[in-house]
């Protein structure tokens, strides 16, 4: 059991630094509420193409296509990474990353834990363009 009076004070110390109050379970998660975004797939683009997150958000992707089935694939660790022990996305559900549903939209929730630039692509073969639906999501 962690001792309220530690947790206190450091409740205390991020509003006097003005930095944000974030909340976790014993596990680690954040039990914030999900920042939701949606992003619109069309053929060859994402919309929008780069988003940019704060470290230890949950977040909530919400992916629609607009004219034929897409998915999207978040990479977990950030570019560039050589330590792939720990995810930097932690997903709620990781094998919906990548799973794609005809006529369903895709909603993926994680929480961010790693700065760095993660690449997402579409999930699903959608033409001569497919290599170049690219994103990038930034933790900061």
């Amino acid at each position: 059991m962690p001792n309220p009076l530690f947790i206190f004070s450091g409740i205390l110390a991020c509003l006097l630094s003005g930095s944000p109050v974030r909340t976790q379970s014993a596990d680690g998660k954040n039990d914030a509420p999900a920042r939701v975004i949606e992003i619109s797939a069309k053929k060859y683009e994402f919309s929008p193409s780069e988003i940019r997150v704060k470290m230890g958000e949950r977040i909530q992707l919400k992916l629609h296509s607009v004219d034929e089935t897409h998915g999207v694939k978040i990479d977990v660790y950030p570019e560039g990474s050589k330590d792939k022990s720990t995810p930097g996305l932690k997903f709620d559900q990781p094998e919906q990353n990548g799973k794609v549903e005809k006529n369903v939209d895709q909603v993926l929730e994680f929480v961010a834990v790693k700065e760095g630039a993660y690449e997402f692509k579409c999930a699903k073969l959608c033409g001569m363009g497919h290599g170049r639906m690219k994103g990038k999501l930034i933790v900061e």
